[in-house]
């Protein structure tokens, strides 16, 4: 009978462990998915830390999710929809802000801090933007017709900045940190305005942050990527409209 009631009993903790590890899955399925809520089309008031507009909307983490940890410097991103594009808001704390970009379309990743958005329309959809906006206030942004194209080299540097995306951006350097919005037009994604109720797009926020130098950068993402890798589009988080 002790062995009956052992076998039974290892038999409810498995049980109990599997529905827990299923719980836990199902809990960070769901923490993937945001509300793309309607915002204000006004332009952010960046002197406050977490503007009007974006107050009532999720705070999303920047983490280094391939390595299991937090970075060194926090970011909380925002991400919401205006009838003139598809609006993101970040606050990053950052003791030693700089980008050296001179001019807009530079490659800002490797001059300083910036904020990176990706976004793809559609799991259906190859292509997907990818927008950069520097705390000195300039922009590049790419459009990429494919990952596997740009890793293979069919589609060149000057093919992937030559499109327009039309965002309007603005930062904000404080005191410990630095913030931005930028808003990319809903005509970047081929459509008139908001997407329809339902749809639902991948994007991911990300940074760069340099401290003392361009060596030894930080990187971190609101993306559950599984290796230090931005382009890692089926790993973006899901934005349903």
């Amino acid at each position: 009978m002790r062995h009956r009631a052992s076998f039974t009993g290892c038999l409810v903790l498995a049980t109990m462990v599997a529905c827990a590890h299923n719980d836990l899955l199902e809990g960070k399925k769901g923490e993937q998915v945001v509300a793309c809520s309607r915002i204000s089309d006004a332009p952010a008031d960046l002197t406050q830390r977490v503007p009007a507009k974006y107050a009532a909307l999720r705070a999303l983490p920047l983490r280094q999710h391939w390595a299991g940890t937090m970075p060194m410097e926090a970011g909380v991103a925002r991400i919401g929809a205006t009838s003139l594009g598809l609006a993101v808001h970040v606050r990053y704390e950052d003791s030693d802000v700089f980008s050296t970009a001179t001019a807009n379309q530079q490659r800002m990743w490797t001059l300083g801090d910036v904020v990176e958005v990706f976004v793809r329309p559609g799991r259906e959809q190859s292509a997907y933007w990818e927008v950069h906006v520097t705390p000195n206030e300039f922009l590049m942004d790419l459009y990429i017709p494919s990952r596997a194209g740009m890793q293979s080299g069919e589609h060149t540097w000057e093919d992937m900045i030559t499109p327009e995306s039309g965002t309007v951006y603005q930062a904000y350097i404080d005191d410990g940190s630095w913030s931005a919005e930028l808003t990319i037009p809903w005509s970047a994604f081929g459509q008139s305005g908001i997407p329809t109720e339902g749809t639902t797009w991948q994007f991911a926020v990300c940074r760069y942050n340099y401290n003392g130098g361009l060596e030894g950068e930080e990187l971190s993402s609101t993306a559950p990527l599984s290796q230090r890798n931005y382009h890692l589009v089926d790993e973006y988080m899901d934005l349903t409209f």
